[in-house]
This record gives C-alpha cells, sequence and structure tokens, in this order.
C-alpha cells in the first residue's frame, strides 16, 4: 500500500504518524515537557537586596550570570553587581518582583518560541544575536543587552 492510500483513511494516517514519531530523535519528543523551576533565595540588607543563590539561578538556565544581572538592571532600573555567586542589586527588590524578572528572562532568552523548549544558547554571529534551540534547530533574533 502506497502512503498515498494510507492517508486517505484514518487508520492510515495514524499509522504514518506512528512511524514518523518513532524516527524523531528521543531529544525531539516532548521536548516543551521540561520545566526549570526558579526559586531565588532574598535577603534584604539596608537598601540592598542580595540574591545568595545566583550562580545556581545561572546554572539552571544555562545561562552566563552577567547577562542575567544585566538584564535584572536593565529592567528593574536599579543598578547590580555580581559578587561570588551572589547578586547585589542596590534598593529593595521584592520576591515577586524577582520572580517575575526571571521569568521574562526565560521567555525572551531561554524559552525556544517555536517548539518551547529550553535547551538553548545564544550566538552571536557579526553584529547579530541568535537564540538557538538545540531540540528543534530554531534560530530567532534576540535584543543585546
Amino acid at each position: 500500500m502506497s502512503w498515498e492510500e494510507l492517508i486517505r483513511t484514518k487508520e492510515g494516517y495514524l499509522r504514518i504518524l506512528d512511524e514518523v514519531f518513532s524516527a524523531l530523535p528521543k531529544s525531539a519528543k516532548g521536548a516543551g515537557d521540561r520545566v526549570i523551576v526558579l526559586n531565588p533565595e532574598i535577603l534584604h540588607e539596608s537598601r540592598r537586596t542580595i540574591v545568595t543563590n545566583f550562580k545556581d539561578l545561572a546554572d539552571k538556565l544555562n545561562r552566563d550570570p552577567s547577562h542575567i544581572a544585566k538584564f535584572i538592571a536593565r529592567e528593574s532600573g536599579r543598578p547590580s553587581s555580581i559578587e561570588g555567586e551572589r547578586l547585589i542589586i542596590q534598593g529593595r527588590l521584592s520576591m515577586e518582583e524577582l520572580r517575575k524578572l526571571l521569568e521574562l528572562y526565560v521567555r525572551e532568552f531561554v524559552k525556544c518560541p517555536i517548539c518551547g523548549g529550553l535547551d538553548t544558547k545564544i550566538v552571536s554571529e557579526r553584529r547579530l544575536r541568535f537564540l538557538v534551540c538545540e531540540i528543534c534547530g530554531a534560530k530567532n533574533p534576540v535584543r543585546k543587552l
């Protein structure tokens, strides 16, 4: 039976889909199923907010800590610096504000807009930066910080 004949029936169509999915690499199946849980640990010291587990958060996202720190500083409008494994933000930043900033960062610089996968990397080509998905191969431009 040819592919054209198989696709005309529901059973044939489902059989073709099963064959296609079984031929996909294991990493592509359920690409958007993985979830990263970000639990920032913060301390408030006088007029500063300290994220004590900042390096761990950057490792979970597979991103350079300085890139995330620059994003947080620009989006919150508060200067920040990295000291060891901690991020120090001038001014008080609530847990809710920090979580929203991290979610925005993940949406813009980590999550693939095509498949929803989190296995991505930022690649520079000439003067442009792209988010390249290691699951589906999509390549999308991202803004420079």
